[in-house]
């Protein structure tokens, strides 16, 4: 049976060492929850987020576009500064 987790994945650069870049929405979900599948990983994530007033107003401040599959640096930037870094 194929593994269904995110698995633990390094950065391109092979050091282990978070960036602010930018991130597919599962990309940074699985940095967060390596165990879990990338959908699951996702919706704990936007759980985390909402539950953070910092993140949700930093997030529309920024002019967050929620179906965007991605986030911009700025937008990781408020994640990692609300939640700290994976």
């Amino acid at each position: 049976m194929p593994e269904r987790g995110c698995g633990m994945k390094e950065n391109e650069h092979g050091d282990g060492e978070f960036r602010l870049r930018i991130y597919g929405k599962s990309e940074l979900a699985c940095l967060y929850f390596p165990d879990r599948s990338p959908e699951t990983a996702r919706r704990n994530l936007y759980r985390w987020m909402y539950r953070c007033p910092s993140i949700r107003e930093g997030l529309a401040a920024l002019g967050h576009d929620k179906h965007r599959k991605f986030f911009l640096k700025p937008e990781v930037e408020v994640i990692v500064r609300g939640l700290g870094e994976p």
